[in-house]
């Protein structure tokens, strides 16, 4: 089975490579100063197929190894609901702060504004966790 999928990733990889080559090729040809839009489409066209296909990848292969590693996904699931546990707390925290005039004037809404506070707040905790898991890590290797 890895081995099937590493000559499909293979293959794929060596024909959009091939693609973006001959678009690059064709801009080469044609100039800088005229160059069309269907060659620069053709790029765009060329990282909207590779996205897909790192989106379509990227939500299958944790699925597959949760299904065939449950211990494993019973401790990721885990991870997942702290975080969301998380960004429900900083959501709490969060709340618009600037009045109707303001806001008109910075050209957002309340729930806008809100949700950049909650961002912010949920990247506060985030990072706050990760200091403290580095000196727990320090001190716990200190006693060890």
């Amino acid at each position: 089975m890895d081995n099937i999928l590493k000559k499909v990733f293979y293959v794929i990889s060596i024909i959009l490579i091939v693609i973006a080559a001959a678009y690059q090729i064709a801009i080469l040809y044609q100039g800088d100063k005229s160059v069309t839009e269907g060659v620069l489409d053709g790029y765009f066209y060329t990282a909207y197929v590779a996205f897909g296909i790192s989106l379509v990848l990227a939500i299958l292969f944790p699925i597959i190894q949760m299904i065939s590693n449950p211990k494993a996904a019973v401790r990721s699931l885990i991870g997942i609901g702290i975080v969301v546990v998380l960004w429900f707390v900083a959501s709490a925290f969060s709340g618009n702060e600037f009045s109707p005039k303001e806001m008109e004037v910075m050209k957002t809404t309340a729930e806008t504004s809100t949700l950049v506070g909650t961002a912010l707040i949920f990247t506060y905790f985030t990072f706050a966790l990760a200091i403290l898991s580095i000196l727990y890590a320090s001190v716990a290797s200190m006693f060890k």
